[in-house]
């Protein structure tokens, strides 16, 4: 039984694009990757989840992907539940671990040709989100909301997504997690919802930053 007076020690990553064997990820009670792992092919996969698998975690791991894991869109939502044999794959949908209730979601809005990806401000985009239940503690995107750490250099401005930030503020999350936008890492509370951008890469994709540690 989970003593619920005892914090739950939540590590969260993102945006390691290959470099995930370089992170030192300390003993939690879970584990949240955020996306953009790079997974463009089937070896790339399983070197992802070979390195899932030796992080220590009490409770469990939790994946979501990002535009850049190109290849997790191509095989699909059921190959990738079979594939990620080390942690739980999340696609727009959710799940209880350890008392803690969980949604991930992937999608962003259109930037080149990646994946995961919809027209910004799209019916599309909106009919994904608007599944996000209430009552979450954690809702995981790959994204940020618009204007929540989302300052993006390469087009010198704000690029989170403006139909996230809608149902964000609706569904109202205990924590929000998420990256996309390496150079916007770091923390922010707004109407009571907790926001972080758990990028580890810096614009440049230089590895800078350490995991993100959250008790909650």
């Amino acid at each position: 039984m989970i003593n619920k007076k005892k914090k739950i020690k939540v590590c969260v990553v993102g945006d390691t694009h290959r470099q995930h064997w370089s992170i030192k990820v300390p003993k939690c009670d879970i584990f949240i990757f955020v996306g953009d792992a790079e997974i463009d092919s089937l070896l790339a996969l399983h070197d992802f989840n070979d390195w899932l698998g030796n992080i220590k975690v009490k409770y469990g791991r939790i994946v979501i992907c990002g535009n850049h894991d190109i290849e997790c869109e191509r095989i699909g939502k059921a190959w990738c539940k079979q594939l990620f044999t080390n942690a739980i794959y999340l696609e727009n949908e959710g799940i209880e671990i350890a008392g803690l209730k969980i949604w991930g979601n992937p999608y962003t809005p259109e930037f080149m040709s990646w994946a995961y990806m919809k027209p910004r401000g799209s019916r599309d985009l909106k009919d994904i989100w608007e599944q996000v239940p209430e009552n979450l503690d954690i809702l995981i995107g790959h994204g940020m909301p618009y204007q929540i750490l989302d300052w993006s250099n390469y087009e010198k401005k704000n690029v989170g997504c403006e139909v996230l930030q809608r149902v964000v503020f609706k569904k109202k999350p205990r924590y929000y997690l998420g990256g996309h936008l390496h150079e916007a890492h770091g923390k922010l509370e707004k109407e009571g919802i907790q926001f972080y951008n758990v990028s580890v890469l810096d614009g440049e994709y230089n590895l800078v930053h350490e995991p993100t540690i959250i008790e909650i």
